[in-house]
């Protein structure tokens, strides 16, 4: 483990994935070293136990293994100190720039979504009736809720069932027309605040809202470990959080249609999310035959 982190190009690596998983092109292109040495570097990482893989074939993804202390401490103190480590400041804007490729990647796609496209996608996700209830009960009766990447907004007047009002953010102009139409006809128009945004950099002040909702997000976004941490920041101690989202799947067509940035995730990667952004789970479930994971978190008293 210690000659593992002694290397400077595998401790860069171990302190990039400390702010997220990452692909290997992704690390190649945030360190500038050629994929070879970027796989022989992530090699040694895997059999020291200090980075773990999940994912399939050009799917893999590698993140920082939080399972073992000791490895956790040691990179703990790295990243502490991490600015007296040369060049690492560059890596950090790279890293930057990486994560808003993929966010425009994915913005671009569903502002390019028509009305016929966006209802077969629609139609081709898990049905959502078999998580309702799920939702229902941790969202409890929350006064306003915060949901993260509306979309159309077809889950709206469901929240608006408990909630006084709901918050709808998303980065895409055409899904928040989409979902402003929508509202409007349903004459909900008057209980809901639209703001264009991104999960990652939420425009929403600290400790706003007493509830946040990610519904089908996470595998598209940029950086999921930091949308997170900005759920974190706004909602209030005490508040809940809701996460519904895909396992992890192999079907590339799936992937490539829905605009996916992400093949889904794990359970245990998920509660790494919610756990590291300073949430503690209260309640997970699978349902659609295992396909969809649902989590909820409740944020601690300051």
């Amino acid at each position: 483990m210690f000659r593992a982190l002694a290397e400077r190009n595998r401790l860069r690596i171990a302190l990039i994935l400390e702010m997220g998983p990452l692909n290997v092109s992704e690390i190649v292109y945030v360190l500038g070293l050629s994929q070879s040495n970027v796989s022989h570097h992530l090699k040694l990482l895997l059999d020291a136990g200090v980075v773990r893989r999940s994912g399939r074939a050009n799917w893999a993804f590698y993140s920082r293994n939080r399972g073992e202390p000791m490895t956790q401490e040691l990179v703990n103190a790295a990243f502490r100190y991490r600015d007296e480590l040369n060049g690492f400041q560059e890596d950090m804007k790279q890293l930057a720039y990486c994560h808003n490729l993929r966010r425009d990647r994915s913005r671009k796609f569903f502002d390019s979504v028509g009305e016929k496209h966006w209802r077969s996608l629609r139609d081709q996700l898990p049905n959502a009736e078999e998580y309702m209830e799920f939702i229902q009960r941790n969202l409890d009766s929350s006064k306003l809720v915060l949901e993260v990447g509306t979309g159309g907004g077809t889950m709206i007047p469901f929240l608006l069932e408990n909630a006084s009002e709901v918050m709808a953010v998303d980065n895409s102009r055409e899904m928040l027309n989409r979902a402003l139409k929508s509202v409007t006809a349903e004459r909900l128009i008057d209980r809901v605040d639209f703001r264009l945004g991104d999960a990652e950099h939420l425009p929403v002040g600290d400790a706003m809202v007493d509830a946040v909702f990610m519904h089908m997000l996470l595998h598209h976004s940029g950086n999921p470990l930091q949308a997170m941490k900005e759920a974190a920041r706004v909602v209030k101690p005490g508040g809940v959080l809701v996460l519904v989202d895909l396992a992890e799947h192999t079907d590339a067509g799936f992937k490539e249609v829905q605009g996916d940035l992400w093949p889904g995730f794990t359970m245990d990667q998920l509660k790494e999310f919610v756990k590291e952004s300073g949430f503690t789970v209260e309640a997970e479930n699978r349902y659609n035959n295992n396909t969809v994971l649902a989590l909820a978190g409740r944020k601690g008293a300051e």
